[in-house]
Protein backbone atom coordinates (compact mmCIF):
# COMPACT_ATOMS: atom_id res chain seq x y z
CA UNK A 1 0.00 0.00 0.00
CA UNK A 2 1.25 3.30 -0.91
CA UNK A 3 0.63 5.78 2.38
CA UNK A 4 -1.56 8.20 2.49
CA UNK A 5 0.94 11.12 2.78
CA UNK A 6 1.77 10.86 -0.56
CA UNK A 7 -0.05 12.84 -3.75
CA UNK A 8 -1.99 10.32 -6.17
CA UNK A 9 0.35 12.02 -8.75
CA UNK A 10 3.62 10.59 -7.02
CA UNK A 11 1.53 7.05 -6.21
CA UNK A 12 1.09 6.92 -10.11
CA UNK A 13 4.76 7.57 -10.42
CA UNK A 14 5.79 5.16 -7.50
CA UNK A 15 2.90 2.59 -9.60
CA UNK A 16 4.69 3.19 -12.84
CA UNK A 17 8.07 2.49 -10.97
CA UNK A 18 7.15 -0.83 -9.26
CA UNK A 19 5.84 -2.02 -13.38
CA UNK A 20 8.93 -0.71 -14.51
CA UNK A 21 11.14 -2.47 -11.87
CA UNK A 22 8.50 -5.88 -12.25
CA UNK A 23 9.41 -5.55 -16.25
CA UNK A 24 13.13 -5.00 -15.10
CA UNK A 25 13.06 -8.27 -12.91
CA UNK A 26 11.65 -10.52 -15.62
CA UNK A 27 14.28 -9.30 -17.72
CA UNK A 28 16.72 -10.30 -15.38
CA UNK A 29 15.28 -13.70 -14.84
CA UNK A 30 15.23 -14.19 -18.83
CA UNK A 31 18.77 -13.88 -18.22
CA UNK A 32 19.01 -10.69 -20.76
CA UNK A 33 21.61 -7.77 -20.09
CA UNK A 34 21.19 -5.93 -23.95
CA UNK A 35 22.71 -2.18 -23.04
CA UNK A 36 20.64 0.51 -24.24
CA UNK A 37 21.15 3.96 -25.67
CA UNK A 38 19.52 6.09 -23.19
CA UNK A 39 20.87 9.84 -23.40
CA UNK A 40 22.70 12.05 -25.30
CA UNK A 41 26.51 11.78 -25.27
CA UNK A 42 26.06 14.77 -24.93
CA UNK A 43 16.18 26.75 -43.28
CA UNK A 44 16.86 26.19 -45.99
CA UNK A 45 14.14 25.35 -48.43
CA UNK A 46 13.14 21.86 -48.97
CA UNK A 47 15.67 20.33 -51.33
CA UNK A 48 14.42 18.16 -54.04
CA UNK A 49 15.68 14.36 -53.83
CA UNK A 50 15.61 14.16 -57.51
CA UNK A 51 19.10 12.51 -59.06
CA UNK A 52 20.83 14.37 -60.98
CA UNK A 53 24.14 12.49 -61.73
CA UNK A 54 27.59 13.18 -60.69
CA UNK A 55 28.96 16.46 -61.30
CA UNK A 56 29.60 17.23 -64.84
CA UNK A 57 29.01 13.98 -65.71
CA UNK A 58 31.90 12.95 -63.57
CA UNK A 59 32.98 10.86 -60.89
CA UNK A 60 33.17 12.53 -57.53
CA UNK A 61 35.08 10.81 -54.14
CA UNK A 62 35.25 12.63 -50.52
CA UNK A 63 37.38 10.56 -48.01
CA UNK A 64 38.31 12.15 -44.44
CA UNK A 65 39.59 10.44 -41.23
CA UNK A 66 38.38 11.92 -38.00
CA UNK A 67 39.52 11.54 -34.21
CA UNK A 68 37.24 13.00 -30.83
CA UNK A 69 37.53 12.42 -27.81
CA UNK A 70 34.72 13.09 -25.30
CA UNK A 71 35.11 13.93 -21.57
CA UNK A 72 31.78 13.74 -19.76
CA UNK A 73 30.92 15.71 -16.15
CA UNK A 74 28.64 14.16 -14.28
CA UNK A 75 25.68 15.68 -12.17
CA UNK A 76 26.11 14.78 -8.98
CA UNK A 77 23.22 12.66 -7.14
CA UNK A 78 20.42 12.79 -9.97
CA UNK A 79 17.10 11.83 -8.55
CA UNK A 80 17.49 8.89 -11.45
CA UNK A 81 20.45 8.26 -12.44
CA UNK A 82 21.96 5.73 -15.51
CA UNK A 83 22.57 1.96 -14.29
CA UNK A 84 25.71 1.36 -12.70
CA UNK A 85 28.75 1.49 -14.87
CA UNK A 86 27.29 2.32 -18.01
CA UNK A 87 28.04 6.09 -18.88
CA UNK A 88 32.17 6.28 -18.81
CA UNK A 89 33.83 9.36 -17.98
CA UNK A 90 36.31 9.64 -21.41
CA UNK A 91 35.64 8.07 -24.49
CA UNK A 92 37.18 8.27 -28.04
CA UNK A 93 35.88 8.21 -31.46
CA UNK A 94 38.35 7.49 -34.52
CA UNK A 95 36.12 7.38 -38.62
CA UNK A 96 37.05 6.47 -41.67
CA UNK A 97 34.49 8.31 -43.58
CA UNK A 98 33.86 7.25 -47.65
CA UNK A 99 31.43 8.79 -49.78
CA UNK A 100 31.63 8.04 -53.71
CA UNK A 101 29.45 9.22 -56.93
CA UNK A 102 30.00 6.66 -59.63
CA UNK A 103 29.31 7.26 -63.23
CA UNK A 104 28.73 3.98 -64.62
CA UNK A 105 26.73 4.74 -67.81
CA UNK A 106 25.44 8.04 -68.85
CA UNK A 107 22.03 7.76 -67.52
CA UNK A 108 22.75 5.52 -64.18
CA UNK A 109 25.08 6.33 -61.26
CA UNK A 110 25.79 4.93 -58.17
CA UNK A 111 25.94 6.20 -54.77
CA UNK A 112 27.88 4.81 -51.59
CA UNK A 113 28.41 6.48 -48.36
CA UNK A 114 30.33 4.62 -45.61
CA UNK A 115 31.51 5.34 -41.79
CA UNK A 116 34.17 2.56 -40.54
CA UNK A 117 34.13 4.02 -36.55
CA UNK A 118 36.45 2.50 -33.89
CA UNK A 119 35.01 2.97 -30.67
CA UNK A 120 37.05 2.96 -27.38
CA UNK A 121 36.76 4.76 -23.48
CA UNK A 122 38.28 5.19 -20.05
CA UNK A 123 37.16 1.60 -19.46
CA UNK A 124 39.02 0.16 -22.36
CA UNK A 125 43.00 -0.42 -23.01
CA UNK A 126 43.88 0.99 -26.65
CA UNK A 127 44.03 -0.03 -29.10
CA UNK A 128 40.79 -2.75 -27.57
CA UNK A 129 37.64 -1.02 -28.19
CA UNK A 130 34.66 -1.78 -30.38
CA UNK A 131 34.91 -1.87 -34.37
CA UNK A 132 31.30 -0.65 -36.03
CA UNK A 133 30.58 -0.20 -39.86
CA UNK A 134 27.81 1.93 -40.89
CA UNK A 135 26.57 1.56 -44.70
CA UNK A 136 24.97 5.10 -44.97
CA UNK A 137 23.48 4.82 -48.59
CA UNK A 138 24.13 2.43 -51.28
CA UNK A 139 21.72 3.18 -54.37
CA UNK A 140 21.82 2.93 -57.81
CA UNK A 141 20.26 6.34 -59.86
CA UNK A 142 18.45 5.72 -63.11
CA UNK A 143 17.34 8.62 -65.99
CA UNK A 144 15.01 6.45 -67.29
CA UNK A 145 13.60 9.35 -69.50
CA UNK A 146 13.03 12.67 -69.52
CA UNK A 147 12.85 13.97 -66.64
CA UNK A 148 12.17 10.77 -64.56
CA UNK A 149 14.19 8.89 -62.19
CA UNK A 150 14.31 6.00 -60.19
CA UNK A 151 16.45 4.86 -57.27
CA UNK A 152 17.11 1.61 -55.43
CA UNK A 153 19.28 0.22 -52.79
CA UNK A 154 19.61 2.37 -49.19
CA UNK A 155 18.81 5.79 -49.58
CA UNK A 156 18.77 7.90 -46.90
CA UNK A 157 15.50 10.04 -47.99
CA UNK A 158 15.12 13.13 -45.86
CA UNK A 159 11.48 15.36 -45.92
CA UNK A 160 10.75 18.57 -44.52
CA UNK A 161 11.92 22.43 -44.38
CA UNK A 162 12.70 22.68 -40.51
CA UNK A 163 15.78 22.38 -38.59
CA UNK A 164 15.68 21.21 -34.91
CA UNK A 165 12.40 19.04 -35.77
CA UNK A 166 10.98 17.28 -39.09
CA UNK A 167 7.32 15.75 -38.90
CA UNK A 168 7.43 15.03 -42.32
CA UNK A 169 10.36 13.30 -42.15
CA UNK A 170 8.58 9.98 -41.58
CA UNK A 171 12.16 7.71 -42.53
CA UNK A 172 13.82 9.48 -39.69
CA UNK A 173 12.98 6.87 -36.73
CA UNK A 174 15.74 4.68 -35.03
CA UNK A 175 17.92 5.52 -38.51
CA UNK A 176 20.80 7.48 -36.57
CA UNK A 177 24.04 4.70 -35.39
CA UNK A 178 26.13 7.29 -33.78
CA UNK A 179 25.42 10.43 -32.18
CA UNK A 180 28.35 12.04 -32.90
CA UNK A 181 26.90 15.56 -32.39
CA UNK A 182 23.44 16.76 -31.00
CA UNK A 183 23.04 19.09 -34.10
CA UNK A 184 20.02 17.91 -35.98
CA UNK A 185 21.01 18.97 -39.24
CA UNK A 186 24.74 16.36 -38.46
CA UNK A 187 22.10 13.77 -37.06
CA UNK A 188 20.03 14.36 -40.44
CA UNK A 189 22.66 13.65 -42.90
CA UNK A 190 24.68 10.83 -40.86
CA UNK A 191 22.03 8.53 -39.94
CA UNK A 192 21.67 5.27 -41.98
CA UNK A 193 19.22 5.05 -45.18
CA UNK A 194 16.68 2.32 -45.87
CA UNK A 195 16.61 0.08 -48.20
CA UNK A 196 13.79 1.19 -50.36
CA UNK A 197 12.94 1.46 -54.45
CA UNK A 198 11.79 5.55 -55.53
CA UNK A 199 10.47 7.13 -58.64
CA UNK A 200 10.71 10.51 -59.36
CA UNK A 201 9.27 12.50 -61.77
CA UNK A 202 9.17 16.26 -62.64
CA UNK A 203 6.44 17.59 -63.96
CA UNK A 204 4.87 21.17 -65.66
CA UNK A 205 3.29 22.01 -62.01
CA UNK A 206 5.45 20.00 -59.74
CA UNK A 207 7.64 17.48 -58.75
CA UNK A 208 6.45 13.75 -57.37
CA UNK A 209 8.12 10.94 -55.85
CA UNK A 210 7.11 7.81 -54.82
CA UNK A 211 8.75 4.98 -52.45
CA UNK A 212 8.47 1.58 -50.99
CA UNK A 213 10.26 0.51 -47.93
CA UNK A 214 9.65 -3.77 -48.04
CA UNK A 215 10.02 -5.50 -44.67
CA UNK A 216 13.44 -7.20 -44.36
CA UNK A 217 13.67 -8.41 -40.39
CA UNK A 218 12.87 -6.88 -37.20
CA UNK A 219 14.95 -9.48 -35.78
CA UNK A 220 18.37 -9.00 -34.25
CA UNK A 221 21.36 -11.15 -34.17
CA UNK A 222 21.11 -11.64 -37.81
CA UNK A 223 23.97 -11.45 -40.34
CA UNK A 224 21.94 -8.80 -42.05
CA UNK A 225 20.80 -7.14 -39.22
CA UNK A 226 23.60 -6.68 -36.21
CA UNK A 227 25.54 -9.55 -35.80
CA UNK A 228 28.89 -8.15 -36.10
CA UNK A 229 30.46 -4.78 -36.44
CA UNK A 230 30.29 -5.02 -40.45
CA UNK A 231 26.40 -6.07 -39.96
CA UNK A 232 23.77 -3.57 -41.81
CA UNK A 233 21.23 -3.00 -39.33
CA UNK A 234 18.11 -3.44 -41.15
CA UNK A 235 16.26 -4.58 -38.34
CA UNK A 236 16.23 -0.34 -37.39
CA UNK A 237 15.61 0.69 -41.25
CA UNK A 238 13.39 -2.23 -42.52
CA UNK A 239 11.82 -3.57 -39.67
CA UNK A 240 8.34 -3.39 -41.57
CA UNK A 241 7.16 -2.63 -44.81
CA UNK A 242 6.39 1.55 -45.36
CA UNK A 243 5.24 3.74 -48.55
CA UNK A 244 5.45 7.52 -48.96
CA UNK A 245 4.07 9.20 -52.01
CA UNK A 246 5.12 12.91 -52.03
CA UNK A 247 4.11 16.05 -54.23
CA UNK A 248 6.11 19.15 -54.42
CA UNK A 249 5.15 22.42 -55.75
CA UNK A 250 5.18 26.41 -55.47
CA UNK A 251 2.59 29.26 -56.04
CA UNK A 252 3.18 32.57 -56.01
CA UNK A 253 6.59 32.02 -54.09
CA UNK A 254 4.89 29.46 -51.47
CA UNK A 255 6.92 26.50 -51.75
CA UNK A 256 4.61 23.45 -50.13
CA UNK A 257 5.02 19.95 -49.96
CA UNK A 258 2.06 17.45 -49.79
CA UNK A 259 2.40 13.96 -48.56
CA UNK A 260 0.88 10.75 -47.72
CA UNK A 261 2.84 7.99 -45.24
CA UNK A 262 1.94 4.35 -44.18
CA UNK A 263 3.42 2.38 -41.94
CA UNK A 264 1.88 -1.02 -41.75
CA UNK A 265 -1.47 -0.02 -43.01
CA UNK A 266 -1.29 2.90 -40.34
CA UNK A 267 -1.77 5.96 -42.30
CA UNK A 268 -0.03 9.42 -42.02
CA UNK A 269 -0.76 12.58 -43.63
CA UNK A 270 1.50 15.88 -43.97
CA UNK A 271 2.51 19.09 -45.17
CA UNK A 272 4.79 21.52 -45.16
CA UNK A 273 5.37 24.91 -46.76
CA UNK A 274 7.96 27.54 -46.67
CA UNK A 275 8.50 31.48 -48.05
CA UNK A 276 10.55 34.09 -48.23
CA UNK A 277 9.88 37.66 -47.33
CA UNK A 278 12.96 40.03 -48.45
CA UNK A 279 16.28 38.41 -49.25
CA UNK A 280 17.26 37.67 -45.12
CA UNK A 281 13.86 36.46 -43.88
CA UNK A 282 12.26 33.01 -44.89
CA UNK A 283 8.75 31.98 -42.60
CA UNK A 284 8.26 28.08 -42.58
CA UNK A 285 6.00 25.33 -41.15
CA UNK A 286 5.40 21.21 -41.20
CA UNK A 287 2.72 19.24 -39.77
CA UNK A 288 1.75 15.96 -39.40
CA UNK A 289 -1.09 13.72 -38.28
CA UNK A 290 -1.45 10.20 -37.60
CA UNK A 291 -2.45 7.31 -35.35
CA UNK A 292 -0.34 6.69 -32.47
CA UNK A 293 0.02 5.94 -29.25
CA UNK A 294 2.48 8.42 -26.56
CA UNK A 295 6.14 8.40 -26.65
CA UNK A 296 5.97 6.84 -23.53
CA UNK A 297 3.63 4.37 -24.08
CA UNK A 298 5.28 3.12 -27.18
CA UNK A 299 9.09 3.04 -25.42
CA UNK A 300 7.73 1.26 -22.54
CA UNK A 301 5.46 -1.29 -24.31
CA UNK A 302 8.60 -1.83 -26.62
CA UNK A 303 11.03 -2.87 -23.73
CA UNK A 304 7.91 -4.76 -22.46
CA UNK A 305 7.93 -6.61 -26.17
CA UNK A 306 11.76 -7.15 -25.39
CA UNK A 307 11.81 -8.17 -22.40
CA UNK A 308 9.78 -11.32 -23.24
CA UNK A 309 6.21 -10.27 -21.24
CA UNK A 310 2.93 -9.55 -22.28
CA UNK A 311 2.36 -5.79 -22.83
CA UNK A 312 -1.23 -5.21 -22.40
CA UNK A 313 -1.60 -5.44 -18.32
CA UNK A 314 0.99 -2.62 -17.86
CA UNK A 315 -0.98 -0.47 -20.64
CA UNK A 316 -2.70 1.20 -17.60
CA UNK A 317 0.55 2.15 -15.72
CA UNK A 318 2.05 4.06 -18.51
CA UNK A 319 2.50 7.97 -17.99
CA UNK A 320 -0.09 9.98 -19.83
CA UNK A 321 -2.56 8.67 -22.65
CA UNK A 322 -2.01 5.19 -23.86
CA UNK A 323 -4.55 4.86 -26.50
CA UNK A 324 -4.37 4.21 -30.04
CA UNK A 325 -5.41 7.40 -31.31
CA UNK A 326 -4.87 10.30 -33.88
CA UNK A 327 -1.90 12.95 -32.15
CA UNK A 328 -0.63 16.03 -34.36
CA UNK A 329 3.23 16.82 -34.46
CA UNK A 330 4.22 20.93 -35.72
CA UNK A 331 6.94 22.71 -35.91
CA UNK A 332 6.31 26.64 -36.86
CA UNK A 333 9.78 29.10 -37.56
CA UNK A 334 11.89 31.46 -39.40
CA UNK A 335 15.76 32.22 -40.53
CA UNK A 336 17.36 35.10 -40.69
CA UNK A 337 20.54 35.00 -43.20
CA UNK A 338 22.84 37.94 -42.48
CA UNK A 339 24.80 37.86 -45.92
CA UNK A 340 26.74 40.32 -44.98
CA UNK A 341 28.25 38.34 -42.08
CA UNK A 342 27.52 34.53 -43.68
CA UNK A 343 25.73 34.34 -40.58
CA UNK A 344 21.99 32.64 -40.30
CA UNK A 345 19.97 32.49 -37.26
CA UNK A 346 16.74 29.87 -37.20
CA UNK A 347 14.58 29.83 -34.55
CA UNK A 348 11.24 27.69 -34.15
CA UNK A 349 8.63 26.09 -31.98
CA UNK A 350 7.98 22.85 -31.76
CA UNK A 351 5.01 20.66 -30.98
CA UNK A 352 4.69 16.91 -30.16
CA UNK A 353 1.19 15.89 -29.61
CA UNK A 354 2.65 12.14 -28.14
CA UNK A 355 5.44 13.84 -25.99
CA UNK A 356 5.55 14.27 -22.42
CA UNK A 357 3.19 16.70 -20.43
CA UNK A 358 4.68 18.31 -17.53
CA UNK A 359 2.29 15.72 -15.59
CA UNK A 360 4.07 12.60 -17.28
CA UNK A 361 7.36 14.40 -16.50
CA UNK A 362 5.98 14.53 -12.78
CA UNK A 363 5.38 11.18 -12.59
CA UNK A 364 8.69 9.84 -14.16
CA UNK A 365 10.11 11.96 -11.62
CA UNK A 366 7.77 10.23 -8.91
CA UNK A 367 9.05 6.77 -9.95
CA UNK A 368 12.36 7.58 -8.51
CA UNK A 369 11.59 7.84 -5.00
CA UNK A 370 11.31 3.54 -5.22
CA UNK A 371 14.77 3.67 -4.75
CA UNK A 372 15.07 6.10 -1.87
CA UNK A 373 12.35 4.33 -0.26
CA UNK A 374 13.94 1.10 -0.70
CA UNK A 375 17.10 1.84 0.22
CA UNK A 376 18.59 -2.07 0.43
CA UNK A 377 22.17 -3.00 -1.73
CA UNK A 378 21.05 -6.09 -2.59
CA UNK A 379 18.02 -4.12 -4.46
CA UNK A 380 20.58 -2.26 -6.49
CA UNK A 381 20.88 -4.49 -9.19
CA UNK A 382 17.24 -4.66 -10.02
CA UNK A 383 17.13 -0.63 -9.75
CA UNK A 384 19.63 -0.26 -12.42
CA UNK A 385 17.66 -2.51 -14.83
CA UNK A 386 14.19 -0.20 -13.37
CA UNK A 387 16.34 3.03 -14.05
CA UNK A 388 17.43 1.84 -17.46
CA UNK A 389 13.67 0.92 -18.16
CA UNK A 390 12.79 4.64 -17.41
CA UNK A 391 15.37 5.98 -19.16
CA UNK A 392 14.46 3.88 -22.15
CA UNK A 393 11.55 5.99 -23.07
CA UNK A 394 14.07 9.39 -23.51
CA UNK A 395 16.58 7.00 -25.32
CA UNK A 396 12.93 6.39 -27.68
CA UNK A 397 12.49 9.94 -28.51
CA UNK A 398 15.73 10.10 -29.79
CA UNK A 399 15.97 6.84 -31.75
CA UNK A 400 12.61 8.73 -33.36
CA UNK A 401 14.67 12.01 -33.51
CA UNK A 402 11.28 14.04 -31.98
CA UNK A 403 11.12 16.09 -28.78
CA UNK A 404 10.76 13.85 -25.61
CA UNK A 405 8.41 16.82 -24.62
CA UNK A 406 5.57 17.65 -25.82
CA UNK A 407 6.71 21.44 -26.72
CA UNK A 408 10.22 22.56 -27.29
CA UNK A 409 12.01 25.98 -28.45
CA UNK A 410 14.54 25.34 -30.44
CA UNK A 411 16.98 28.26 -31.41
CA UNK A 412 20.71 27.48 -33.99
CA UNK A 413 22.83 30.47 -35.48
CA UNK A 414 25.56 29.22 -38.13
CA UNK A 415 28.39 31.58 -38.49
CA UNK A 416 30.80 30.89 -41.74
CA UNK A 417 34.17 32.72 -41.19
CA UNK A 418 33.39 34.38 -37.80
CA UNK A 419 36.33 36.99 -37.02
CA UNK A 420 38.57 35.06 -39.26
CA UNK A 421 37.88 32.95 -43.00
CA UNK A 422 39.47 29.64 -41.32
CA UNK A 423 36.85 29.52 -38.34
CA UNK A 424 32.97 28.71 -38.51
CA UNK A 425 30.88 28.67 -35.85
CA UNK A 426 27.47 26.82 -34.42
CA UNK A 427 25.13 27.45 -31.59
CA UNK A 428 21.98 25.79 -30.87
CA UNK A 429 19.82 25.83 -27.71
CA UNK A 430 16.76 23.41 -26.95
CA UNK A 431 14.27 24.81 -24.14
CA UNK A 432 11.72 23.43 -22.46
CA UNK A 433 9.41 25.61 -21.84
CA UNK A 434 7.25 25.04 -19.38
CA UNK A 435 10.16 23.91 -16.89
CA UNK A 436 12.76 26.27 -18.24
CA UNK A 437 15.43 24.12 -18.54
CA UNK A 438 17.75 23.62 -21.33
CA UNK A 439 20.22 21.88 -23.66
CA UNK A 440 22.91 24.09 -25.37
CA UNK A 441 25.70 23.03 -27.74
CA UNK A 442 28.88 25.11 -29.08
CA UNK A 443 30.81 23.89 -31.73
CA UNK A 444 33.58 25.58 -33.66
CA UNK A 445 36.01 24.32 -35.95
CA UNK A 446 39.16 25.95 -37.70
CA UNK A 447 40.97 25.21 -40.67
CA UNK A 448 44.14 25.03 -40.41
CA UNK A 449 44.86 24.35 -44.13
CA UNK A 450 43.02 23.10 -46.70
CA UNK A 451 43.09 19.82 -45.58
CA UNK A 452 43.30 19.49 -41.82
CA UNK A 453 40.30 20.97 -39.86
CA UNK A 454 40.44 20.92 -35.80
CA UNK A 455 37.02 21.32 -34.23
CA UNK A 456 35.49 21.70 -30.17
CA UNK A 457 32.32 21.42 -29.03
CA UNK A 458 30.89 21.67 -25.74
CA UNK A 459 27.51 20.64 -24.27
CA UNK A 460 25.77 21.78 -21.39
CA UNK A 461 22.45 21.11 -19.67
CA UNK A 462 21.28 23.37 -17.16
CA UNK A 463 17.91 23.30 -14.95
CA UNK A 464 16.34 22.14 -11.34
CA UNK A 465 16.53 18.49 -10.25
CA UNK A 466 12.95 17.83 -11.53
CA UNK A 467 13.58 19.05 -15.06
CA UNK A 468 14.21 17.55 -18.49
CA UNK A 469 17.68 18.58 -19.06
CA UNK A 470 18.31 19.07 -15.53
CA UNK A 471 18.09 15.69 -14.77
CA UNK A 472 20.03 14.75 -17.19
CA UNK A 473 23.14 12.43 -15.64
CA UNK A 474 25.91 15.03 -17.45
CA UNK A 475 25.96 18.48 -16.87
CA UNK A 476 28.69 18.94 -19.13
CA UNK A 477 30.21 17.55 -22.09
CA UNK A 478 33.67 18.52 -23.67
CA UNK A 479 34.64 17.27 -27.38
CA UNK A 480 37.99 17.91 -29.06
CA UNK A 481 38.51 16.50 -32.55
CA UNK A 482 40.90 16.78 -35.67
CA UNK A 483 40.05 16.19 -39.20
CA UNK A 484 41.84 15.05 -42.07
CA UNK A 485 40.58 15.85 -45.44
CA UNK A 486 41.74 13.37 -48.49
Amino acid sequence: MVPKRISPAVQRGLTLGAVVLSLAWQNAAAGQDDDLDLIPESVSAAQPAVSTGTAGGRNSYRFFLEDEMQVNSSRHSPLIPLPRNYAPGCSNRFTFYGKADIRILPSLNFTLVDRLNHLSSNRTDFPSGRVQNDLNEAFLSWNAFGENYLDAGRINLKSGVAIGFNPVDFFRKDAVSLRTSEDPLVLRENRLGTVMARAQSILPFGSLTLAAAPRISDRTGLVITDKSSFAFSLNRTNARPRYLAKFSSSYKGLSYDLLYYSETAKPIFGADLSRGIGEKLVVYAEWSRGKRRSLSAEALLYDARSFGVDAKPYAGYLPGDSSMRARNEAVAGFSFTESGHKRSTFVEYHYNEAGMTPSDWHNWFASGYLQRIYNYPELAPLFDKANAALWSIRDYAQRSMEPASSQQLFIRNQWQEAFTKKLDLTNLVQINPVDRSFFAQSAAKYNLSDNFILSLALYFYAGGEHSEYGSVNKWNVIKPGITWLF
